[in-house]
């Protein structure tokens, strides 16, 4: 009852110092809500072109380009918040050096793929060899189906994040996020515990009360959903990334 108790107010403290870390520094904090802005809008600027012409399809490829660099910096920008956080920083950190938040967006990304993407597809071709095996169509079927892919998601996510934390501690090195017997060491010292919870509060956070959020500002009267979505774009969804992002850098301080 005791750990628990501790548990619990561990949970409170570093969810606290999350939130008030994501508002501790509102100019960055835009920057990343405007970076968020462009990146999810800026083909929106192409719907009025009809692609035939060679202007249309240089327009396109600058536009596309933009979103790829702004889609990496954002990335690039969240490792930042995990690599100072375990160095002890308190502040979120600045968008100097975009080309090295760019490298960095590249590498997390590559992570992503490696231990996500790849297991994912191989999991999603074995289970429809299987298909002829089990009826998932019946009940249990699917209840077995959903229940391993959510034990699938949890263990390539914590995975994941052992080999982010990894890196972090050494300069973002994509070598070092690919070492296997270092990115389980670092797992074990972190907890398991501590990174199944970072997986299901980032879960939960990035894309249940995202989603609700968002749904609710479309809904509000009067507001409009132009309005709705831009307040969602540049203010509740950088602080729900830099919430979860510092979070994961916390557990491994505590840790």
């Amino acid at each position: 009852m005791g750990k628990v108790l501790v548990a619990n107010r561990n949970l409170k403290i570093i969810l606290k110092d999350a939130a008030s870390y994501a508002l501790s520094d509102w100019r960055n904090f835009l920057i990343l809500g405007l970076i968020l802005l462009l990146a999810d809008h800026a083909m929106d600027l192409y719907s009025a072109s009809t692609g035939n012409s060679v202007l249309d399809i240089l327009i396109l490829a600058s536009i596309v380009g933009v979103v790829i660099l702004l889609s990496f910096i954002e990335i690039g920008y969240g490792f930042r918040i995990v690599e100072e956080t375990v160095e002890g920083s308190t502040r979120p950190p600045s968008f100097h050096h975009p080309l090295n938040l760019f490298v960095h967006g590249i590498k997390e990304s590559l992570i992503l793929i490696v231990y996500f993407m790849l297991p994912f597809l191989l999991v999603v071709l074995g289970l429809s060899e299987l298909g002829d095996l089990l009826d998932f169509d019946s009940q249990w079927g699917m209840a077995l189906l959903i229940l391993g892919m959510l034990v699938f998601l949890v263990c390539f996510n914590i995975l994941m994040q052992g080999a982010i934390l990894t890196m972090a501690h050494h300069r973002g090195s994509l070598r070092w996020g690919f070492n296997m017997p270092q990115v389980f060491k670092k797992i074990r010292m972190v907890g398991l515990r501590n990174m199944f919870m970072v997986t299901i509060i980032t879960g939960v956070v990035l894309y249940l009360i995202r989603q609700i959020l968002f749904d609710a500002l479309h809904e509000i009267p009067y507001l409009g959903s132009t309005v709705g979505e831009l307040i969602g774009t540049v203010l509740i969804a950088p602080f729900l990334l830099i919430v979860t992002t510092r979070l994961l850098g916390l557990i491994d301080v505590q840790g």
